[in-house]
C-alpha cells in the first residue's frame, strides 16, 4: 500500500465533553465536528467475526490546523473503542491513514495476504463503512483504519474558547506529527511488520543511554539524573513517522507508567520542534502552569539539543507529547545512527 497521509489519531476517552475541553485548553483545538453514533445510525457491525452491537460518540478536530484527532467515547456494547477502554484505559487506540490509489477491495487483499484480520467493522448512516484492522500484535498495541480517499468530517460543529480556558497562557505548539513513539517488547522484531504493513523500507537505529553524547543529563520525575537506556528505530511513511522504542534498563516513563500498566502501545507523539530558546522556555512555563510539566527528558548529542515529554497523559487521554529544543548543530559523531536497517538489501532465501 502507498500510505500518504495521516487522517486521524484515534484517542479513546472516558468523557468526550471533558476531553474536548482539555484539548482546547492545552492544544488550542477549538473547533470540533461531533457525532452521536446511536443504534439507529449504525449497522452491519461485526467484531472478530461475530455479529455485535455497540454505540459511541466522536469529535474530530485539528490541533494547530495540522494534527488530526478523533476523540471517541464508548457509550455501550462491543466496539473496538469499548474494548480498548476496558482493557487498557484511555489512549491512542488506532491510527487512520490514507492509501493513495487503493480501494476497499485492495486494502482488504493487502491485509488478508499478511494474515491480518479485521478486528471490527460497521457502517455509519447506511453509507460509510469503518474497518479497523487488527495490527495490535504486529505494530505494537494499536489498530489501523485505512481509507482510500481523504477524510471529510461531517456532523455538528462545536467551538470553544481555548484562550479563555488557558487564562491567556500559550498553548502547546502543534506543527505536524514528526513521529509517533511506540513502545514495544522487541524493536528489531517489530520492524519487519512495519515494512510489510506500512511499506517502511529504512530505519535509523540508535541506542540511547546515560552517557555523554547520547543522554547527557537524563531525568525521570524526581530522579535527576537517572540511569536508564532504550533502543530505538526511526522510519517514516507518507507525511508522518514512527519511533519504535524498546526499554533496555532502568526506570523510565516508557516502562514504569506505560508498558508495566498496559503493555505495548503508542506512548507519545512528537509535534513540536524549536530552535528558539525563548519559545521553548515560554512553552514549558505555560504548560507547567496549566498542570502539564515536563516528566522525562534529557540533553542530547553533547548538549546540542534537548528532548522532553509534557505530562499530558491524564489530561489529553493516555499519551504524552514530546517537544525538542535544538540549540546548535551537533557534531557528526553524535548525529549518526548506530546503523541503518534497510529492507531494500534483503537477501532472497534459497
Amino acid at each position: 500500500m502507498n500510505i500518504t497521509t495521516l487522517e486521524k489519531i484515534g484517542v479513546v476517552v472516558r468523557d468526550l465533553d471533558q476531553a474536548i475541553e482539555q484539548h482546547a485548553t492545552y492544544l488550542d483545538t477549538t473547533e470540533w465536528t461531533t457525532n452521536d453514533c446511536t443504534d439507529d445510525r449504525l449497522s452491519a457491525m461485526v467484531s472478530y467475526g461475530r455479529r455485535s452491537a455497540g454505540t459511541y460518540r466522536t469529535a474530530f478536530g485539528r490541533a494547530g490546523g495540522n494534527v488530526p484527532f478523533e476523540l471517541v467515547q464508548p457509550t455501550g456494547g462491543e466496539t473496538p473503542f469499548s474494548h480498548f477502554l476496558l482493557s487498557r484505559g484511555e489512549g491512542i487506540a488506532y491510527l487512520t491513514v490514507r492509501a493513495e490509489g487503493a480501494d476497499e477491495a485492495s486494502i482488504a487483499s493487502h491485509f488478508g495476504a499478511l494474515g491480518i484480520r479485521a478486528a471490527h467493522t460497521h457502517v455509519v448512516d447506511g453509507d460509510v463503512r469503518r474497518t479497523f484492522w487488527d495490527t495490535r500484535e504486529a505494530l505494537g498495541g494499536y489498530l489501523l483504519e485505512v481509507l482510500p480517499a481523504p477524510y471529510a468530517a461531517t456532523g455538528e460543529v462545536r467551538t470553544l474558547d481555548g484562550e479563555a480556558l488557558r487564562g491567556g497562557r500559550t498553548p502547546l505548539p502543534m506543527q505536524q506529527v514528526f513521529h509517533f513513539g511506540v513502545v514495544v517488547d522487541d524493536t528489531l522484531a517489530t520492524l519487519e511488520q512495519y515494512r510489510a504493513i506500512l511499506g517502511i523500507e529504512s530505519f535509523a537505529v540508535k541506542t540511547w543511554q546515560t552517557e555523554h553524547g547520547r543522554l547527557d543529563n537524563p531525568y525521570y520525575r524526581d530522579l535527576r539524573p537517572v540511569q536508564h537506556g532504550y533502543f530505538t528505530a526511526q522510519g517514516s511513511t507518507g507525511d508522518f513517522g514512527f519511533e519504535i522504542i524498546q526499554c533496555t534498563y532502568g526506570p523510565a516513563h516508557y516502562n514504569r507508567e506505560f508498558t508495566d500498566q498496559r503493555g505495548p502501545g503508542i506512548h507519545h507523539l512528537f509535534p513540536y520542534l524549536t530552535t528558539d530558546s525563548a519559545d521553548w522556555a515560554q512553552t514549558v512555563e505555560a504548560m507547567t502552569a496549566l498542570g502539564a510539566p515536563l516528566c522525562m527528558g534529557s540533553d542530547l548529542r553533547g548538549g546540542a539539543s534537548e528532548y522532553a515529554y509534557f505530562d499530558t497523559f491524564d489530561r489529553l487521554g493516555g499519551f504524552l507529547i514530546e517537544g525538542v529544543h535544538r540549540r546548535f548543530p551537533a557534531e557528526d559523531r553524535y548525529m549518526a545512527p548506530d546503523w541503518v536497517v534497510d529492507f531494500r538489501t534483503r537477501v532472497e532465501e534459497d
